[in-house]
């Protein structure tokens, strides 16, 4: 009976250790076998199971995969101890198994490790050596000597060992940095400033003060809404307690992309690639394009397509980009392009018809984000920005432009969502606040490049609608900001509904829609009491 517990016990024991210490030593090389696998399933997955994640789990679908792999791997484990638990297959055949269980091992994790460290390097190998001590560390923990097994308290001395073992893999690792060694211009490092800003650049006005300071009294949040009162008697301005700023930072800006984690690029070898129906192809490296004459700074705000009504994956940031139409015109489009395909490091591509890049200054290769250049999770070294279309049509790490001759089916199209996704007109309750028998309702409101003319906000359901006052825009390309200030004493809960008018004089749609396949709609609302 002992030795079928530790049958069982060792395989399971092992997979779990194998993890831990993958995970452990993964900064060594940027990456870890668990992510790679994970990553694989993404790929795999066909367009409605995506879809579903999606919608399903939102920004969680990720982390929540690699949980899944995780166990599927512990799986696995219990799953083989199980069956030899079951079965003996005597001495010789358990050295057999032993010895193909250990050449699978290495194999799988240097091949992982590999993928995810972009080769064979001294770290590679050191990942590798570093996650396998574990998992065999538990196999020598159980392993049986003789007629007997090794006994409990033994098992459990050296079990401390396996523990330990994938301690000292994360530590190595920490001190030996994340990644490997730098090379090239690095993301987030800084970026010289533009001279003159272009009639598509924007500067960043002051925010308006409001006096809160210290005076905040409680605060508490509800469905994503934050809810305060503050003992300050100064008139509201658009930026009280909860209100996002007017240009927020890289740092607070949404991240939703197709991969585990983000691919890295070394600028001493990157370059941007032009091609296709063009009559002189061309290059451009990531010096050329962050010194190029024609970059301009941009007050951009995104939208991901798969944001619901009232959700956080919208972000307003300060970027430094280049018309693309100015980097294509250069190589000379022909009269056959029909799509600009943009395609990525991580094997993503979008499409954009040239009809309409043609038109547009503003769509634009962006290279800086915040003054410095772009967070590897945003794109870097050079990533596309559309203003007013949904996010999934902006590339990150852009290697190619290509001039097609025919309509392009780009990834997300190819897994059903729409092929234009342009953004819808939202508007969002973000903030309530009671300063005395005053109360102030504020939030954001967007409608792409249509921007918005009018926002009107309810406090009873919808039963009565009263206009609130608009901040002037940061940019054309920028969501605004609105408050509704109003009296009232009591301290009865508060229904409120709000609603945004286009800058073509469209209202909002009620009509509720999920996110798939052309972006969610619908009046945000949520009930709160002061």
């Amino acid at each position: 009976m002992a030795r079928r517990r530790s049958r069982l016990f060792v395989p399971t024991g092992g997979a779990i250790a194998w993890v831990l210490g993958m995970m452990a030593v993964g900064p060594l090389v940027g990456g870890d076998p668990v992510q790679v696998a994970a990553q694989t399933v993404i790929e795999a997955a066909p367009g409605p199971v995506a879809t579903w994640a999606i919608e399903t789990f939102g920004s969680y679908a990720q982390p929540l995969l690699m949980i899944g792999v995780s166990i599927g791997i512990v799986a696995a484990g219990a799953g083989f101890g199980l069956l030899t638990a079951r079965v003996d297959p005597g001495p010789r055949r358990r050295l057999q198994v032993a010895y193909a269980l250990t050449l699978t091992l290495v194999l799988t994790t240097g091949g992982g490790f590999y993928v995810a460290g972009g080769g064979i390097s001294t770290r590679w190998m050191l990942a590798t050596i570093l996650s396998i001590v574990p998992p065999g560390t538990v196999w020598w923990a159980s392993a049986e000597t003789g007629a007997r097994p090794v006994g409990r308290r033994r098992a459990l001395e050296r079990m401390s060992i396996a523990g330990g073992s994938v301690l000292a893999g994360g530590v190595v690792a920490q001190l030996l940095g994340q990644g490997p060694p730098r090379e090239g211009v690095q993301p987030g490092d800084p970026l010289d400033p533009v001279e003159e800003k272009t009639e598509t650049g924007t500067t960043t006005p002051t925010p308006t003060a409001t006096g809160d300071g210290d005076s905040l009294g409680t605060r508490s949040e509800t469905d994503g809404v934050v809810v305060s009162s503050s003992t300050s008697d100064e008139a509201f301005g658009f930026d009280f307690e909860g209100i996002p700023a007017l240009v927020g930072s890289a740092a607070d800006h949404y991240v939703v992309d197709k991969n585990v984690s983000p691919p890295r690029v070394n600028t001493d070898v990157w370059s941007l690639s032009i091609g296709g129906a063009v009559e002189d192809g061309r290059e451009y490296t990531f010096e050329e394009l962050r010194t190029h004459p024609d970059r301009r700074e941009m007050t951009v705000t995104m939208v991901c397509i798969s944001n619901t009504v009232g959700g956080n994956l919208i972000g307003t940031t300060d970027w430094v980009a280049i018309p693309v139409r100015t980097l294509l015109e250069d190589a000379g489009v022909t009269e056959t392009a029909v799509d600009v395909v943009t395609r990525a490091a991580d094997g993503y591509s979008e499409a954009i018809p040239w009809s309409v890049v043609r038109e547009r200054e503003d769509i634009v290769l962006a290279v800086g984000m915040d003054g410095k250049t772009l967070p590897a999770e945003h794109g870097f070294p050079a990533r596309l920005l559309i203003p007013g279309r949904y996010g999934m049509k902006s590339t990150k790490w852009v290697t190619d432009f290509e001039l097609a001759t025919e309509d392009h089916e780009a990834y997300w199209e190819q897994r059903g969502w729409d092929e234009e996704a342009v953004v819808n007109t939202l508007s969002y309750v973000r903030a309530v606040q009671r300063r005395g028998d005053r109360i102030a309702v504020g939030g954001i409101a967007y409608g792409g490049l249509r921007g918005i003319d009018r926002v009107e906000v309810s406090v009873d359901g919808g039963s009565t609608w009263a206009d609130a006052t608009l901040e002037d825009p940061v940019s054309s390309h920028a969501r605004r900001r609105w408050r509704y200030v109003f009296d009232r004493p009591d301290t009865g809960p508060l229904d409120i509904v709000v609603r945004a008018t286009d800058g073509e004089g469209n209202r909002q749609t009620s009509s509720q829609s999920p996110s798939h396949p052309g972006g969610s709609t619908g009046w945000h609302s949520v009930t709160v009491s002061l």
